[in-house]
């Protein structure tokens, strides 16, 4: 009887401690996802970057996970999506949307 009282304290101890392993480990992931949104240029900076860049008739600019999506026209007047770079601002790509 002692023995199984013995192996299930060892049981449930090593589940405490990877338990309190993977609280720390998705708190770090956290903050290190917040701490890469703070250097992010806000969307006022995103709309004058695109606008230095030749693109008009900004109609939205969205944030998705890995950078800013930004629809807007060229300067043929072809409406564009536009993918730029969160940090810099620079224009990664561009493709014209079929409307």
């Amino acid at each position: 009887m002692k023995t199984s009282h013995t192996i299930l304290a060892i049981a449930l101890s090593v589940a405490s401690f990877g338990g309190a392993a993977y609280a720390v480990s998705s708190t770090d992931s956290a903050i290190r996802a917040s701490m890469q949104t703070e250097t992010w240029l806000k969307i006022p900076a995103i709309y004058n970057r695109v606008i230095a860049a030749g693109y008009g008739d900004i109609n939205e600019i969205e944030r998705e996970d890995r950078g800013y999506e930004v629809e807007a026209r060229n300067a043929n007047g072809d409406r564009v999506e536009l993918y730029v770079d969160a940090v810099t601002g620079e224009i990664l790509k561009s493709r014209v949307k079929d409307d």
